[in-house]
């Protein structure tokens, strides 16, 4: 068991699943909901009914967001739901190749201060390349850092990770 977990998270640092497009973090998060609450005091605002959330080129939508603001003035956002989606560009690496990183989960968290993203439940991630999934990755958790690249993947709970990658390209 422990191997396979070993093996996992190898194969997950070795996946090119972030890297996020520097240029998001500057803009304004715009949220769409059905029905809003917030609450000054506690700096908490809850958002219900088929949410959309978007900053730059980072898309987020759930059933269900919990946005809190630390003592410190950063932003935590919960995105609940049967299925909560985020995506995002990635930074240009290559002219002419447009990379985005997609992922499900029932529950997606979103630390603005470390720009990590730890989708729980069923979760999936996979990267793009023009349209077409290059890599994919399946677990209970998924945990990546959209600032220095690094996944980490916990197994379902039959205790497997599961990671797909492209073979690379001969013409790069």
């Amino acid at each position: 068991m422990k191997r396979c977990l070993l093996a996992a998270f190898v194969l997950a640092l070795a996946l090119p699943l972030a890297q996020a497009e520097t240029k998001d973090r500057e803009q304004p998060i715009e949220i769409q909901a059905d029905h809003f609450f917030g609450d000054e005091i506690k700096q908490i605002a809850t958002y219900t009914g088929s949410v959309h959330v978007n900053q730059g080129t980072m898309r987020l939508t759930g059933q269900k967001l919990i946005l809190q603001e630390t003592s410190t003035g950063y932003r935590k956002a919960t995105l609940t739901g049967n299925v909560a989606t985020f995506r995002q560009r990635r930074d240009q690496k290559v002219k002419g190749v447009e990379e985005w990183i997609a992922g499900q989960a029932q529950e997606i968290v979103y630390e603005e201060r470390t720009g990590i993203v730890t989708l729980t439940g069923k979760a999936v991630v996979e990267r793009s390349e023009n349209g077409i999934v290059k890599d994919r990755a399946r677990g209970n958790k998924i945990v990546y850092d959209t600032v220095r690249s690094r996944t980490i993947i916990q197994g379902s709970s039959s205790g497997r990770a599961s990671t797909v990658i492209a073979p690379r390209n001969k013409a790069r």
